[in-house]
């Protein structure tokens, strides 16, 4: 079977971190230097994460990362995520995740260094 290159993800939009947070504070680094890629938010998902009280941001997709889970914040491009949704895609070659991210207003304070 051949594949189409809508099958195909690529990861060529920049480098994010995942970090784990505890109140108000990042404590713990779960990955750094994930390769992603910047997705299109769909209309559905967008109306979804309103009705649920959430503001989707942005999407990425990142290859399939173990540890990586809802509630964790992204740092991107110099801001902070909430992580509000995954998506995990073994239609794709390679198989990903598809991160729904939500702007964080507030920084929270990097304790992970301390």
């Amino acid at each position: 079977m051949r594949l189409k290159n809508r099958d195909f993800e690529t990861f060529n939009d920049g480098v994010l971190m995942v970090c784990e947070a505890s109140g108000r504070t990042l404590v713990k680094t779960v990955r750094e230097g994930i390769r992603f890629g910047s997705r299109t938010i769909g209309v559905k998902r967008f109306w979804e994460a309103k009705v649920a009280g959430s503001e989707i941001a942005c999407l990425v997709s990142v290859p399939n990362q173990p540890g990586i889970k809802r509630d964790d914040i992204v740092l991107l491009k110099g801001r902070q995520y909430r992580i509000s949704q995954i998506q995990e895609k073994f239609d794709t070659r390679p198989p990903c995740l598809y991160l729904s991210l939500e702007s964080i207003q507030t920084p929270f304070r990097d304790e992970r260094r301390a």
